[in-house]
C-alpha cells in the first residue's frame, strides 16, 4: 500500500508544480540556502521580511535533503525549475515518512484492515496530499506532528513530548492546543505522570527554544523567536483578521467537509463501531473548535487533524468490509465503503483540475521562456497577480535575463516602458491596464485562470470548469534587440534578487525617441485583486 501514497503525492506535485504567495517565504528561503548558501546579505527575507517572521529550521532541513539532487541537476545543466520539483519532492518525502510509520502503528493497534483502509481513504482525498509537498508553514510542522501521533499511539511518551515541543516552539504555536489535549488525555488516564511530563518537557522545551532563537537570530540578523512573534501578532494583537474573516463554524461546515469529502459520513460510523478511536477523534474536534475563535480561517490551519479523523473512517470501512459475507445488507454496506472512495476520487480529480488553473503567474513565465530563447536580451516586469500565483526564484531560468517585480508602478509609466516584456493583469485585451501600451507594445500571449464552475446538462460530466483571461504578456515594439545603455540598480519587493535596469532618461536618450513612444496616459494604477493570506 505504501506505493499508493507515493504515487498519488507525485501526481499532485506534477499536476500543480507552482506555488502561491502563502508558500513564498519557505520556498525563497530554500532557494537562497541552496543557491546563496552563507551569503546572507543576498537572502530575500532581509529586504522583504513579510508581515511576520518565520523560522529557517524547516527550509534548512528540506535544503539538506534536496541539496545533493539539486547539485546533480546543476552539473547535468537541467533547467533551474527542475530544482523546484526536487525541493517539493524532498518535502513530500519528509512528510510521507511519518505517514508510513503511522500506518504501521495503526496496523499494530487497530489491525491490518484499518491500516490498509487508512491508506485508501487518505489517497482518495484531495487536500492532505495536495498540501503534503507544499512549503507552507503548516506543512513544515506536519512531519513532527505525525511523528508525535506515531509515538503517542505507541505509548512512547518521551519522544511524543519531544516532537510536540519542537512542533510548537519552532513551527506552529497553536499546536499546543491539539498536542496539549492529547497530553492531557494521557495524564487523566494515568498512562503518564505529571512529574515525568515536567521532567521531559522542560529540558526539551528549553533546547528547542534555544535552537530556534540561535538559528533564526543568525538568519534574521537580530535576536528573534519567530513563532513567539507570530503568536503575539495573531493571538495578543488579534491581527490575523486583517487578512479576512470567516464565521465561527466555518471549519465544521466548509473546511472539514471539503478536506474529507464523502469520508465524513463514515466518521460517526467508525466512532460507533470502534471505541478505541474516540481518544483520537475528540482531541482533533476540540482543537478545531478552540481554533475557531480566531477570525481568520484557512483549511491548511487544521490539516493536522485529517489523519486522526481518517483513522476513524478507516475503522468504519474495515468493519463494513469484514462483514460483507454476513448477508445482503452487509454486502450493500461494504459497497458503500468502496463507493465512497470512488466518489472521493472523482471529487479529487475535479479539484485538481481546478487547482491547476490557479497558478497563471507560473504558467505565464513558463510560456515566456518558451517564446524567447535563452540568448535573447529580455528584461521582464512581473506584476502583483503574476508574482502571487506561481512565480518564484526557481522560475528564473536564465542568468542573462532580468526579472523585476517592483510594485506600485502605474500602467504606462516610463519605468514600465523600459522593459522588453511585461506580464500584466487584465480581464481582456481591451482592459484598462493594457490601454497605455496600445501604441508601444504588442500582445504576444494571454494566460487564463480559474473563473467559476457552471452546470451544463448538455455535457458529461454536467459540471464545467470555466476560465477567463487574467494575465497578458506584452512585448515592447521599440526596444532594440541589443540595447547599449548604462544601468541603474533596482531591487524588486517580491523577491530581492538584484536586477539592472536603465533609468527612464537613459532609455530615452539612448533610443533617440525624444519622448515619442514614452507616452504616459492617466491611470489609477494596478488594481489589487489578490487577497493575501498571512498568518
Amino acid at each position: 500500500m505504501d506505493w499508493l501514497l507515493v504515487l498519488c503525492s507525485l501526481v499532485h506535485l506534477f499536476v500543480c508544480p507552482f506555488t502561491k504567495v502563502e508558500e513564498s517565504f519557505n520556498l525563497q528561503a530554500i532557494h537562497d540556502i541552496l543557491y546563496h548558501q552563507t551569503d546572507i546579505q543576498e537572502y530575500d527575507h532581509l529586504e522583504f521580511p513579510g508581515v511576520v517572521p518565520r523560522t529557517f529550521l524547516g527550509p534548512l532541513v528540506v535544503s539538506v535533503i534536496a541539496a545533493p539532487f539539486v547539485a546533480v541537476s546543476r552539473v547535468l545543466e537541467f533547467p533551474k525549475d527542475v530544482s523546484l520539483y526536487l525541493v517539493r519532492f524532498a518535502l513530500g518525502a519528509l512528510v510521507l515518512w511519518p505517514v508510513l510509520k503511522l500506518q504501521k502503528r495503526i496496523k499494530g493497534t487497530l489491525g491490518k484492515g484499518t491500516s490498509d483502509w487508512f491508506v485508501l481513504v487518505t489517497v482518495s482525498q484531495f487536500h492532505f496530499l495536495f498540501y503534503l509537498s507544499r512549503p507552507l508553514p503548516n506543512t513544515m510542522a506536519l512531519p513532527l506532528v505525525l511523528f508525535a501521533y506515531y509515538y503517542w499511539l505507541g505509548q512512547q511518551h518521551g519522544k511524543f513530548i519531544a516532537c510536540s515541543a519542537a512542533a510548537i516552539l519552532i513551527f506552529r504555536g497553536e499546536l499546543a492546543i491539539l498536542l496539549g489535549l492529547i497530553l492531557l488525555g494521557e495524564l487523566l488516564t494515568r498512562r503518564l505522570s505529571l512529574s515525568k511530563t515536567v521532567f521531559i518537557a522542560v529540558p526539551f522545551g528549553l533546547l528547542f527554544l534555544f535552537l530556534t532563537v540561535f538559528v533564526d537570530s543568525f538568519f534574521w540578523q537580530r535576536l528573534l523567536w519567530p513563532e513567539g512573534e507570530v503568536l503575539w501578532y495573531n493571538v495578543v494583537l488579534n491581527k490575523s483578521g486583517d487578512w479576512g474573516t470567516s464565521p465561527f463554524l466555518w471549519y465544521f461546515y466548509s473546511a472539514i467537509p471539503r478536506a474529507m469529502g464523502t469520508s465524513l459520513a463514515l466518521l460517526p460510523v467508525g466512532m460507533f463501531f470502534e471505541r478505541r478511536v474516540w481518544p483520537l477523534v475528540l482531541p482533533a474536534l476540540f482543537f478545531v473548535l478552540a481554533y475557531s475563535f480566531l477570525p481568520h480561517k484557512e483549511l491548511r490551519f487544521i490539516i493536522y487533524v485529517i489523519p486522526l479523523l481518517n483513522i476513524a473512517v478507516a475503522a468504519a470501512c474495515s468493519r463494513l468490509w469484514e462483514n460483507r459475507t454476513k448477508g445482503k445488507w452487509f454486502a450493500l454496506l461494504a459497497l458503500v465503503a468502496i463507493g465512497h472512495l470512488v466518489a472521493n476520487l472523482v471529487l479529487t480529480s475535479f479539484l485538481l483540475v481546478v487547482s491547476r488553473a490557479n497558478y497563471p503567474g507560473g504558467e505565464a513565465l513558463f510560456l515566456l521562456h518558451k517564446m524567447e530563447g535563452r540568448e535573447a536580451n529580455v528584461t521582464v516586469h512581473i506584476d502583483v497577480l503574476a508574482a502571487q500565483t506561481g512565480i518564484s526564484r526557481f522560475g528564473h531560468l536564465h542568468n542573462n535575463w532580468m526579472y523585476d517585480k517592483t510594485e506600485n508602478l502605474k500602467p504606462g509609466s516610463p519605468e514600465l516602458r523600459m522593459f522588453s516584456h511585461l506580464i500584466v493583469e487584465a480581464k481582456s485585451k481591451h482592459g484598462y491596464n493594457l490601454r497605455p501600451y496600445a501604441e508601444t507594445h504588442e500582445i504576444v500571449a494571454h494566460i487564463e485562470g480559474f473563473s467559476h464552475i457552471r452546470s451544463s446538462y448538455n455535457h458529461f460530466p454536467p459540471i464545467r470548469i470555466k476560465t477567463k483571461p487574467c494575465l497578458f504578456i506584452l512585448k515592447n515594439k521599440y526596444l532594440p534587440k541589443e540595447p547599449d545603455f548604462s544601468f541603474t540598480l533596482r531591487k524588486h519587493p517580491v523577491e530581492s534578487a538584484e536586477v539592472l535596469l536603465p533609468s527612464a532618461a537613459e532609455f530615452e536618450n539612448r533610443n533617440h525617441l525624444d519622448g515619442e513612444g514614452l507616452i504616459i496616459e492617466n491611470s489609477t494604477g494596478i488594481p489589487d485583486l489578490i487577497e493575501n493570506s498571512k498568518d
